[in-house]
């Protein structure tokens, strides 16, 4: 596992040597999104739907009011986090086709028309994107309150694992969105760390076979072998281990992933 203290460093380091890099290889693709799926598995905690905080059960293992406090503030800050996404997404969704029903009589020409649908969808993306930035101070807020709580009977109950998991789980997917693959790395490994249970579901190994996978191809590109190897093991080992969660180890699917990642894949 890349050591979290050196993230920064790998992060200064490949873009300082991108910026000098000459003769990049034009063979350098995303294999990886070739063979995974696109979504998280049926019934997944990391689809569209996020967990509520109604559904986590109230603590009753609390016996210091300032632990108690701080998780009940921690979980309204995601569930606020949350549904303003939800409706802020909804928002943004139903202007975007509220505008493909209008009809500007001035655009003459094609031209015209789809150079007012670009500059309108880049409107709506940069909308998305500052409701994303919104929504991530909410969940880091509410990371800071849980990291307050030092009460071990808490820390250890089904419930501080269960909001603490579902505040890494959204922020790791707007991180994902941003494209900030260094944090999706950082965040999943920590999520996987929260809980056995959390080790076992496929989504976590397959977010970080494709991010990894991302800064193997950027080690490349600043041609420093060490990191490129090194994220080179480790997307073939969350690759193999998603698909041995998500297919089972005796699937045909397994199979062919296990004979790539045996190919150098």
């Amino acid at each position: 596992m890349v050591n979290r203290n050196r993230f920064f460093w790998i992060f200064l380091i490949l873009s300082l040597q991108s910026a000098f890099a000459k003769d990049v290889s034009p063979n350098v693709d995303t294999r990886v999104e070739s063979i995974l799926p696109t979504r998280p598995e049926s019934g997944s905690p990391w689809g569209e739907n996020a967990l509520a905080t109604d559904t986590i059960p109230v603590l009753d293992l609390v016996d210091e009011k300032n632990s108690q406090k701080r998780w009940s503030d921690a979980s309204k800050e995601y569930s606020l986090a949350i549904d303003g996404f939800e409706q802020g997404k909804k928002n943004i969704d139903k202007r975007r086709e509220d505008f493909k029903k209008e009809v500007f009589y001035e655009d003459r020409y094609e031209w015209q028309k789809v150079a007012r649908r670009e500059n309108k969808e880049k409107e709506f993306q940069k909308q998305l994107y500052d409701l994303r930035s919104q929504t991530t101070l909410r969940l880091v807020k509410a990371m800071n309150l849980l990291d307050k709580i030092e009460n071990p009977k808490v820390k250890e109950s089904p419930s501080y694992i269960d909001l603490k998991s579902g505040i890494y789980r959204e922020y790791i997917k707007h991180q994902e969105s941003f494209k900030n693959y260094l944090q999706v790395i950082d965040f999943t490994t920590r999520y996987i760390d929260i809980s056995s249970k959390n080790e076992l579901e496929a989504e976590p190994h397959r977010l970080l076979a494709l991010s990894y996978e991302k800064m193997e191809q950027n080690a490349f590109r600043s041609k420093n072998q060490e990191l490129y190897y090194e994220f080179k093991e480790l997307k073939k080992k969350h690759l193999l281990r998603f698909a041995e969660l998500h297919y089972g180890r005796e699937s045909k699917e397994f199979a062919t992933i296990e004979e790539k990642v045996g190919k150098d894949f």
